[in-house]
């Protein structure tokens, strides 16, 4: 690529060009493989997937990418081996240094075929890529297979492990089998029926696989780091029961990504921002899944979006409609800072504040545009204020308020009536929902008062700060934001009693591969929620997964979190796709279910371990159900005690508001031990108290009567903590017990 250290006047048009795919200072390189297919050997042709491809690599190329970074394989050069091998090219090119940016682009034909049985897929399909010669015979005289999506997720993810997770896929193809070719004679889709294909062996790329190994509270077990789709960001061309059309001479998908692509500035562009602007793509709605789908597209260096932007539509009437409601946790009077993009700094700034006025399902209404001149279409709002009933109360100790009575930040951002933090101070602890003190070692103590979180044996948090304004007003916007988040709840949701949370533990089983690069992943033994309450022994080598089961005769759209009562972070598990409009793939059919950490999910286990002398850890699995799609992602919160996160009360997009939408909420309380307690109470308690609606509009709950912890979780704790000084009394009383049959039968036999 350009020299990219060039001052611009040295710069030419072609260096300019680049630029724009990578900003001067950064000096990423890009590399790319471009595979495109017209004509199969065994299979009908496709009029466009080539011209395509040629399309993306001209675009590479005119953006200021080497020739000789780019792969093409067109045709008949697209073998299985050839794709394979190019992708095992991306691996160990030494060209490649850590965090280049790498495409890989695919337009041809695809499938989803039944898995051999002997894999644990949880009965859902593999999706597949067909090469140019799939079907025909080999030179071991066998068919040549397909290649699965587990094939391509291993050799993704080896990628990854050696040049970094900025990896994006892009395939233009799809994988419905229900006909390929529409009643409109210009239009043709790009797939392949099952019953055509050759079935997949059990042991398909089993070289591959095995040659395969490899925070806090809930981490990424050991090996899984770049699993899954955290390796990569995939912009699929259509939803998993639609097909993938090409018309007037090129792939309706690639067509649209190019054009926003050529027009926009990527290092101002995330990718669920481009799916965004795709518009709509006749009958098929393209899908952005990803960890790092808020990432500046092709670019792992820059920022990505702030977590707390969320989409503003300027109206023609001139109302500033925000894409987040009731649903996402905004209240009446909530304020949003107003921005013109949602990638943050200096060539963004804020260009004003303003109120929530009216606010339904999934929309709001801000204040008037005319406050506002010049503001475009589409506009990024970022929540600074909570609405005065979600308002975290806040007890502070005599000993800290005098510390910081003085802090010009504390008397503004705190004490003041118009703060912005989302916490008030109270006098009365009884009332607060935190409570703040000096420890004898001079450092700030957080009391969290929550009824779900105190009666299940957490009341103190492990984490103290400084006495510093800043550090401590973080932790008090995170808490209002964990707390909101964690206690509202839909007091007209139809579905909770119909939804279950189910936990498994499972296992690698070597020998077999899933589609993301591990031996598969299986559950092993029974549910462990079996009450709402799950008390496990803290174990980082322990794997778990979770299915969501959906008794309901409605599709549903699942989120789910884990909520950090120690840190106050809150961290997804499970988002499903971004749309590129309200259409998404339906994760949760009715009577159906959902496996996260295990199966074809394409995520990876979850383990959990405590942090050096703790001896307990409580998390809450939260799951949020929608009729219609919404992106949950900003929900997204670092806790405000590791360095780097930082306490903000954040905003949730959603697809498109075009109907009133019906939601729901579940929650599972995992309590984290370094030995299991006897029984704690209920889960009957635990679904009555953690769903009953608190007072003011679902905020506050009302706090422990002491900041202690409650009678049952104490006894609980004792009994663990005492164990070995009862064995004095068992075991004697056991022992004599067991003498009684004994002395019985010695007395009968004497009479």
């Amino acid at each position: 690529m350009s020299n990219l250290h060039q001052t611009d006047m040295e710069l030419g048009q072609d260096d300019q060009v680049s630029r724009i795919l990578c900003p001067s200072g950064l000096a990423r390189q890009m590399f790319a493989l471009i595979i495109g297919i017209n004509d199969y050997s065994e299979f009908k042709p496709l009029k466009c997937c080539v011209k395509d491809a040629g399309s993306v690599s001209r675009y590479l190329v005119g953006a200021g990418v080497s020739q000789d970074h780019i792969t093409e394989l067109y045709n008949e050069k697209a073998t299985r081996a050839a794709i394979i091998n190019g992708l095992q090219r991306l691996a160990d090119d030494d060209r490649i240094k850590k965090d280049d940016a790498i495409l890989i682009f695919y337009a041809g034909h695809g499938s989803q075929m039944q898995a051999p049985s002997d894999w644990d897929t949880d009965g859902q399909k593999v999706q597949a890529l067909i090469p140019f010669d799939a079907k025909t015979l080999g030179s071991d005289g066998r068919s040549i297979e397909v290649i699965p999506d587990r094939t391509f997720g291993i050799l993704l993810d080896k990628i990854a492990e050696k040049k970094g997770d900025n990896i994006t896929v892009i395939l233009d193809c799809c994988h419905s089998t229900s006909g390929t070719r529409d009643d409109e004679e210009d239009l043709t889709a790009r797939s392949i029926d099952e019953e055509d294909l050759p079935p997949l062996s059990s042991n398909v790329d089993k070289d591959i696989c095995e040659s395969d190994s490899g925070g806090r509270a809930s981490i990424i077990p050991a090996g899984f780091a770049h699993k899954s789709l955290r390796s990569h960001v995939v912009l699929a061309a259509c939803e998993a029961s639609e097909k993938a059309w090409e018309e007037d001479g090129h792939g309706n998908f690639t067509r649209a990504i190019l054009s926003v692509l050529e027009a926009a500035m990527t290092n101002q562009l995330t990718y669920v921002e481009l799916m965004q602007s795709l518009g709509e793509i006749k009958r098929q709605h393209p899908q952005c899944e990803g960890i790092n789908r808020n990432r500046a597209v092709f670019n792992s260096a820059l920022a990505g979006a702030s977590r707390g932007m969320t989409r503003v539509e300027v109206k023609e009437t001139g109302a500033l409609l925000l894409h987040a409601g009731l649903i996402q946790g905004v209240t009446q009077g909530a304020l949003f800072e107003v921005y013109q993009h949602h990638l943050m700094g200096d060539f963004n700034p804020c260009l004003g504040i303003l109120e929530v006025t009216s606010i339904i399902e999934s929309t709001s209404t801000l204040g008037s545009i005319g406050a506002l001149p010049g503001l475009r279409n589409p506009a990024y709002a970022r929540q600074i204020r909570v609405g005065r009933d979600q308002e975290l109360m806040v007890y502070v100790s005599p000993a800290l308020q005098k510390i910081f009575e003085s802090n010009s930040k504390w008397q503004t951002q705190f004490l003041s009536q118009n703060s912005d933090l989302g916490a008030r101070p109270i006098l009365d602890k009884n009332q607060a929902n935190l409570s703040l003190d000096l420890s004898p070692d001079g450092r700030v103590t957080f009391c969290i008062h929550n009824p779900v979180v105190n009666q299940n044996g957490m009341t103190i948090l492990p984490s103290t700060t400084e006495t510093d304004a800043d550090a401590v007003l973080d932790v008090l916007s995170s808490a209002a934001a964990w707390n909101w988040h964690l206690s509202r709840t839909n007091p007209k949701g139809p579905w909770s009693d119909q939804l279950k949370i189910e936990m498994y533990r499972v296992k690698q089983d070597f020998m077999h591969c899933d589609q993301y690069g591990q031996p598969m992943i299986s559950k092993e033994g029974e549910n462990l929620n079996k009450s709402g309450l799950v008390d496990i022994v803290a174990d980082p080598t322990q794997l778990y997964g979770y299915r969501i089961v959906n008794d309901t005769d409605s599709d549903l759209h699942p989120y789910l979190f884990y909520f950090d009562a120690s840190m106050l972070s809150i961290m997804p598990y499970y988002l499903g796709s971004v749309p590129s409009s309200a259409k998404v793939d339906i994760s949760l059919p009715r009577r159906g279910q959902l496996s996260i950490g295990y199966g074809t999910s394409g995520r990876v286990p979850f383990a959990y371990m405590l942090e050096d002398g703790q001896n307990f850890d409580l998390g809450l699995i939260k799951l949020f159900v929608t009729d219609t799609p919404v992106d949950f992602g900003l929900l997204e919160q670092e806790s405000p005690f590791e360095e780097g996160g930082r306490g903000n009360v954040r905003g949730i997009k959603v697809g498109r508001a075009m109907k009133s939408i019906q939601w729901d909420t579940k929650i599972m309380i995992l309590a984290q031990h370094n030995e299991l307690p006897d029984p704690i109470h209920s889960a009957e308690q635990i679904e009555s108290e953690s769903a009953s609606p608190p007072a003011k509009a679902g905020l506050k709950t009302p706090a422990s009567p002491s900041p202690s912890i409650p009678p049952t979780k104490v006894a609980s704790i004792q009994a663990v903590s005492n164990r070995k000084y009862d064995l004095w009394v068992v075991f004697p009383l056991a022992l004599a017990l067991s003498c009684i049959p004994f002395i019985a039968f010695y007395l009968s036999t004497r009479s």
